[in-house]
């Protein structure tokens, strides 16, 4: 259960409900998901029994039932419900305080979401696929299409995907069934039209808002995914006064995970053969060098789409752990020392 309070703030209760779904639904011809009536599940209303135990001074102004726990887009709390009482589709759901806005169905063997801005609209992304009409193993078209995640209303697509997406941006991949050597061929759409985009520097590796890292680990490139003009290569990077020499090579490793916004990470080591290797934060639409991360990468980055502020974690060689927030275009704004593990579990609204 998700409640909504005033005092512009919001406590949420961790509903656990796993359940096993079917991909084997009624037939249908048209594939990719659809806004529906938000109708009565799983919303109530506000006045219920979790109003003890909420901090004095908050009220509840409505409740949201949800399976998931809700991620924010923009201003919005999206979570989504599995099928059950009578709905057999997947139901994603977008609400504020003030309740819930829309809803988006899709079949249960969905694949996934990506938060996107198109025009400068926050966005989320959603998958369907026919496995409705093909049964459960079945799927043989997957489709993406963006929707505001302000009120809903489509945005664009559905546009044909190979598969998920690894959760690096707008880059969809048909996930092998087996071990293998090969590299998976990926899409890569346009965040302003969902267009699929020519990759002329190679593999798509991490994509945000419009920016597109292509290449290798050790040649990589930037580039505007609308227009697919190289913004920065590799070769013209520079690791700044962060203590790493003029000899120093860039590799790109993804060490924080997808949730790095509109900053890359790199890794910088002399090619002579240093034992260590320094961790430069650079802008991803313009490759400047804005800030050192201390230590080495301790779990998952996250980004606040609302400051876009990235918060990344790392652990020092003394075993304490430090939290550093950086903004592209401002480079470190703060840094958070801890002697135990620490970690972000969520941002949004200008807080974590």
């Amino acid at each position: 259960m998700y409640i909504h309070t005033r005092m512009g703030a919001s406590i949420s209760i961790s509903l656990v409900a796993l359940l096993g779904v079917s991909a084997c639904l009624p037939v249908t011809e048209r594939v990719g998901a659809q806004p529906v009536e938000v109708g009565e599940p799983p919303t109530t209303v506000s006045g219920s029994a979790h109003s003890g135990r909420l901090i004095p001074g908050f009220d509840i102004t409505s409740e949201v039932r949800t399976d998931t726990t809700p991620f924010v887009v923009g201003g919005t709390f999206i979570g989504s419900a599995f099928p059950r009482d009578g709905r057999s589709q997947l139901s994603f759901y977008g609400f504020d305080a003030s309740g819930t806005d829309w809803r988006v169905d899709t079949n249960p063997s969905c694949v996934g979401t990506v938060p996107t801005q198109v025009g400068g609209e926050a966005a989320i992304v959603i998958l369907d696929s026919d496995a409705r009409r093909n049964g459960p193993g079945g799927v043989s078209a997957t489709v993406a299409t963006a929707f505001s995640a302000a009120d809903g209303v489509p945005l664009w697509g559905p546009t044909e995907v190979p598969g998920p997406s690894p959760g690096t941006g707008l880059i969809f991949a048909n996930t092998p069934k087996a071990l293998t050597n090969e590299r998976t061929p990926t899409t890569l759409l346009d965040a302003a039209s969902g267009a699929v985009v020519d990759e002329p520097a190679g593999t798509a590796l991490y994509e945000h808002h419009g920016t597109a890292l292509e290449g290798t680990a050790e040649n990589f490139s930037a580039i505007d995914s609308g227009s697919s003009e190289t913004l920065w290569t590799s070769a013209q990077l520079s690791p700044g006064p962060f203590g790493v020499g003029r000899e120093a090579a860039a590799r790109f490793e993804g060490s924080y995970g997808p949730s790095t916004g509109s900053l890359v990470v790199l890794e910088w080591a002399d090619p002579a053969g240093a034992d260590t290797t320094v961790a430069v934060i650079h802008d991803l639409r313009t490759g400047a060098p804005l800030g050192r991360v201390d230590g080495t990468p301790s779990g998952m980055a996250a980004v606040d789409d609302a400051t876009q502020t990235v918060l990344l974690t790392s652990q020092r060689a003394d075993g304490t752990y430090t939290i550093t927030a950086a903004r592209p275009r401002k480079g470190i704004l703060w840094t958070s020392e801890s002697d135990s593990p620490a970690q972000v579990s969520t941002t949004g609204a200008g807080m974590a």
